[in-house]
């Protein structure tokens, strides 16, 4: 049967398991190239609250340097969030502006040369899901909206097209909103065929509907491709990790900890669900976010980045850490030039 073959060869693309391995996911529905890369993508950051700003630097840090440098050094993979919307003409087209296209190549390119996989994504269309536009963001007209996004990923694409294959795309962070369920489905079939018409084999991640929480899963429905992943995201206990958050119409409260068994439960809930969807289609997950505001404790904090990376490497799902030097929980100071330790340790010794 082809579904053991297909692990068989996975396993040997891995390479020997350690003491952290886990049993692999399932891909009886994907190629064992796009199986090892999943089972590769290991411990992840997110480079998050920079080139997805509106302008780099509106939130308060820039992609320096030295951030490649040191992330790279203790992480496997590396989520690039990056909002090509705000840089693109309004127009159906959507002409990507060069500048900012060669500044996120250099960035791309950076983090190639230091030996991570790298996702790049669409962040932050703001409009195309029916959210307040963030200051700093420009609207369009309403009827050039999927297609331009269509047409950045034909941009995006081709530009990327000769890097290796440890670049893979991610069509769009978390679709919500006004873009959930086949009117998602539909779209995300036109943006992998865009594509696909310049990188045939490049693994690409896509995530379900409700903010590509696990919860979704049962109503993506994906285009019938063997080089696919599908990223979701999880911030259960919610409570705990968007206390404080300023952004929200009714703000959660401050003081809650993190974790008892109750919380502890939620984080299982949306792994197992992930893990079940995988056994039954095929095809596997990586979890592209988790994290918590730095209104809450930074003990509570800690612990609950061990609790989320030790469930998801006990069922051999990847994880990606949001983030790595803003205020949700950045795993670093950029002020103080030093690791939020607590925070270190928990996603890494």
């Amino acid at each position: 049967m082809q579904m053991p073959f297909i692990l068989a060869l996975c396993l040997l693309a891995i390479g020997p398991r350690d003491a952290h391995s886990a049993p692999a996911q399932d891909c009886h529905a994907v190629s064992r190239e796009a199986c090892a890369i999943a089972h590769g993508l290991g411990r992840g950051i997110n480079l998050g609250n920079m080139l997805d700003a509106p302008r780099e630097g509106d939130w308060g840090v820039r992609l320096e340097p030295r951030f490649i440098e040191l992330a790279t050094r203790h992480f496997q993979t590396v989520r690039l969030p990056v909002r090509w919307s705000n840089h693109a003409a309004p127009t159906a087209d959507a002409r990507i502006d060069e500048a900012f296209a060669r500044r996120v190549d250099g960035v791309v390119d950076a983090l190639l040369a230091r030996g991570v996989r790298v996702i790049l994504n669409v962040h932050h269309y703001m409009q195309l899901t029916g959210g307040p536009l963030h200051p700093g963001e420009f609207a369009v007209d309403p009827a050039v909206l999927e297609e331009r996004l269509v047409n950045l990923w034909r941009q995006i694409a081709w530009r990327h097209r000769d890097r290796p294959p440890q670049l893979l795309f991610e069509l769009l962070n978390e679709p919500h909103g006004t873009l959930e369920g086949e009117r998602w489905n539909r779209l995300a079939a036109r943006l992998l065929a865009a594509v696909r018409a310049s990188n045939p084999t490049r693994v690409v991640l896509i995530g379900p509907g409700d903010w590509s929480h696990p919860r979704a899963l049962p109503a993506l429905r994906l285009p019938p491709d063997a080089y696919l992943i599908v990223a979701i995201h999880s911030y259960d206990p919610f409570e705990f990790t968007h206390q404080g958050v300023t952004w929200r119409a009714n703000p959660f409260p401050t003081g809650t900890r993190c974790c008892d068994e109750a919380q502890r439960a939620q984080v299982v809930q949306a792994l197992d669900a992930a893990l079940r969807w995988n056994r039954a289609n095929g095809v596997p997950v990586h979890l592209g976010e988790f994290g918590a505001y730095r209104a809450g404790d930074l003990a509570s904090r800690a612990a609950y980045a061990r609790l989320v990376r030790d469930e998801a490497e006990r069922r051999g799902i990847g994880w990606a850490w949001w983030e790595w030097a803003s205020d949700f929980s950045g795993v670093y100071d950029p002020a103080r030039k030093v690791w939020v330790e607590p925070l270190r340790r928990a996603l890494l010794d």
